[in-house]
């Protein structure tokens, strides 16, 4: 009986031991930081001066609708890219960088 109370007792105590999240989950873009992370992910992509204003644009919008930032430009490049546009990483970010052009 006290086994089975130790046993309990220590899976109670080790519960928030272990995360349940996958390892390479990122931890969410706390909503005061969303704008510079939005920037951010832009500067990381390969785009002329009037596709950046529209991928800002665009994030804006969604962002005040409440989508994060990189939802929302995986959507936008996704739009971008079914109407011909070839979105592309820089190539001064490295592979092991966070570019959502890879996506």
């Amino acid at each position: 009986m006290r086994r089975a109370a130790f046993v309990v007792a220590l899976a109670l105590a080790c519960q928030g031991c272990f995360s349940r999240e996958a390892p390479e989950a990122a931890a969410p873009v706390p909503v005061a930081n969303w704008e510079a992370e939005a920037a951010r992910l832009i500067r990381t992509l390969d785009l002329p001066s009037h596709l950046q204003d529209s991928a800002r644009g665009y994030a804006a919008r969604r962002m005040a609708e409440g989508l994060a930032p990189k939802p929302a430009l995986e959507q936008w490049i996704r739009a971008q890219r079914d109407r011909g546009a070839v979105i592309r990483c820089k190539a001064e970010v490295s592979a092991s960088d966070e570019c959502i052009a890879r996506t």
